[in-house]
This record gives C-alpha cells, sequence and structure tokens, in this order.
C-alpha cells in the first residue's frame, strides 16, 4: 500500500525521501521516525539555541510553571506583578529581573473585571506588551454567550492561534478551576485533556504559566500528573509577620530544573502602596526558618524536608536537633513534631 498524496511541503520532502531511501509501502510514520533520529555523535554537532531567561534565575521560553497558593494568600496579585516584569523588563522586588519586554496574555477566568482594572491601575501596568483575555469580556462579546471553557479543545486550538498571531512569548492561565470546566481535578487521566495542548505552546516556544489552588493539605489540589511535565512549581503561603499595611506573602519553589535551589531561596514579600506604583519588596528568609515552617504544616521527615529545601539530610537533621534544644520543635522516635 503507497502512503497516501502528500499535502503539505513538509509531507512532501518526506515522501521524497522515503522514495530515495526506498520506502515505498508501509507506516509512513516508520520513516518519519528513521529520519528524526539521531546519533549521539550527531547530537553532539548539533546547533541548538539555548533557551532564552524571560524572569531571571528561575523561568526560562517555553518553559510550563505552576503558582499555587491557598484562596485570598496573593497568586493572582503575583500572577500580575510577573506579567508587568515581563512585560516592561526590570526588576521584581529584590530577586528577580527580567532583561526585556516580552509580550504576555494574562487570561483570567474567575475575577470581576472592574475588580481586575483596578488592581492592573494599582501596579501601573499600562503597556500595550501585556495583553488581557477577561471572561467577562469573551462572554459579553460573543453572541451566543460564550462561556471560556479550555477545557474544550476547540477553544484550546483557538487561544494557541490567537497567540501566534499575536506573538505572544508567555500565556498565564488564571486560574485552573475556572478556565477547564468539566475537568475532574482528581483524576489524572483528565489531564490528558490539557497536557498535549500544553505541549504544543512549548513547541511553538510560548511559556505557559497555571494557577492553581492549594488543597487543605498545603499541596496542590487535584490529580499530581499536572505537575510531572512543569520546569518549575511555587508555592505562595501567607505571612506570619502580623503587618496590618499592605500585603505580605511568602514564597517557595518546589520543583525548578531550570537553576539550583541555592539560585532561588523563599523569599518574604512586601507590597505597599507608595507615590502612584505599589512598592515591592523581597527578603530571603532563612532555610532554618523554612525548617521549622514545614515541621509546622505538618511534614515529619527529615528526608522529605531535606527534599523540599534542597540540603543534605545530615544539614537537616542537625538544624532539627538544634531546634529541638531550643525547644522550636520536638523530635520523637526520628520524627519531627511542631510544639
Amino acid at each position: 500500500m503507497k502512503p497516501s498524496n502528500p499535502s503539505t511541503k513538509a509531507e512532501q520532502a518526506l515522501a521524497k525521501e522515503m522514495a530515495e531511501a526506498g520506502i515505498t509501502q508501509g507506516n509512513p510514520h516508520t520513516a518519519l521516525f528513521k529520519f528524526s533520529t539521531v546519533s549521539g555523535s550527531a547530537l553532539q554537532d548539533m546547533k541548538i539555541p539555548e533557551r532564552e531567561t524571560l524572569l531571571s534565575p528561575f523561568f526560562r521560553a517555553g518553559d510550563y510553571g505552576i503558582v499555587f497558593a491557598p484562596r485570598g494568600v496573593g497568586k493572582s496579585w503575583l500572577s500580575l506583578m510577573i506579567s508587568k516584569v515581563l512585560t516592561e523588563g526590570g526588576k521584581l522586588g529584590n530577586h528577580w529581573e527580567a532583561s526585556v519586554g516580552k509580550n504576555v496574555l494574562y487570561l483570567d477566568s474567575e475575577m470581576n473585571l472592574y475588580d481586575l482594572q483596578k488592581r492592573c491601575q494599582q501596579l501601573a501596568i499600562r503597556n500595550d506588551q501585556f495583553h488581557l483575555l477577561s471572561h467577562e469580556v469573551v462572554f459579553t462579546k460573543s453572541e451566543d454567550k460564550l462561556s471560556l471553557n479550555l477545557a474544550d479543545p476547540i477553544q484550546q486550538n483557538a487561544l494557541k492561534e490567537h497567540c501566534l498571531a499575536e506573538e505572544i512569548d508567555v500565556l498565564i492561565l488564571d486560574n485552573l478551576s475556572t478556565a477547564f470546566k468539566g475537568l475532574n481535578e482528581n483524576e489524572s487521566d483528565s489531564w490528558e485533556q490539557v497536557s498535549p495542548w500544553l505541549l504544543e505552546l512549548r513547541r511553538d516556544g510560548i511559556a505557559v504559566i497555571l494557577v492553581c489552588h492549594a488543597g487543605r493539605n498545603g499541596n496542590i489540589r487535584g490529580t499530581s500528573r499536572r505537575e510531572d511535565m512543569a520546569h518549575w512549581i511555587l508555592s505562595l503561603e501567607e505571612s506570619d509577620t502580623g503587618q496590618e499595611e499592605g500585603h505580605e506573602f511568602k514564597t517557595r519553589f518546589t520543583k525548578q530544573r531550570n537553576c539550583t535551589a541555592s539560585d532561588v531561596p523563599a523569599l518574604a514579600w512586601t507590597i505597599k502602596q507608595g507615590e502612584g506604583e505599589m512598592m515591592i519588596t523581597t527578603a530571603t528568609i532563612d532555610p532554618r526558618s523554612q525548617m521549622l515552617d514545614l515541621v509546622q504544616g505538618g511534614m515529619a521527615s527529615a528526608t522529605d524536608i531535606a527534599q523540599e529545601l534542597g540540603k543534605a539530610k545530615s544539614t537537616i537533621s542537625k538544624w532539627a536537633r538544634k531546634a529541638d534544644e531550643e525547644g522550636k520543635m520536638k523530635i520523637r522516635n526520628g520524627r519531627y513534631l511542631p510544639v
């Protein structure tokens, strides 16, 4: 059986290579895999461009990242702040920096448009490289009152085409629960409705940040399969300083492929209204304090804490013994307990 008539230039080129190789029948994918396979020496000689860093030190072009937090902690605030610095360049707080402005599409599927406008005004997001796609505007402008739903393959493809047409570099999806209607968060197989689309966006050079809610256990709510292909995962937690002015929270990476744990320490964030724009500052959090926070949150194993903080187990054990002596935590039968 001969392969079907090729319709695209790529298919025509493949058909030509197949014919030259004497392959005129069978599964055409066999030839595709043959011509796509490279040897170890050929791989070393390939000129593969390094992925551009979008937000130093952790966010690169084509990444799929996750931001998660309980309700009301500040994940939408942080996502908008990331949007601003990516589109304008410059520093975000005292630790993260974007070198040049990129095109960002911020898709909001939950907030009232009025409230979202107010936040953008407070953050002084006024540049034309920031693009907003609001569920309210989609609903209002569509004749059939379309409900935004990225679990729908038709809407997925339409959004990808829109991003490519507008040359979007970063797509921020806020948030999983409301943007993907009908998706069972607890069933791993249901994520197969989304993961192939995310891979398509990556291959097209579009980085994605997915905003998620945390469950009662403090982890990302629902199946862990959505975390597998993530380049990095950022957790937001409530601040315990008790400050009444402004807004405060803490961030820490629970997964990071692009740099070492020491490159991205846990940070304490403070957002206050200044003269005109919001004033955003960050300060590093001592790793020993992070350990105590994890113990307070229910993590009782030195192995788990070491993996979480990117430290050696022996280091965590040493810190824990010292904290036990100081009365800041307890060690009982090798388990760490809060006081």
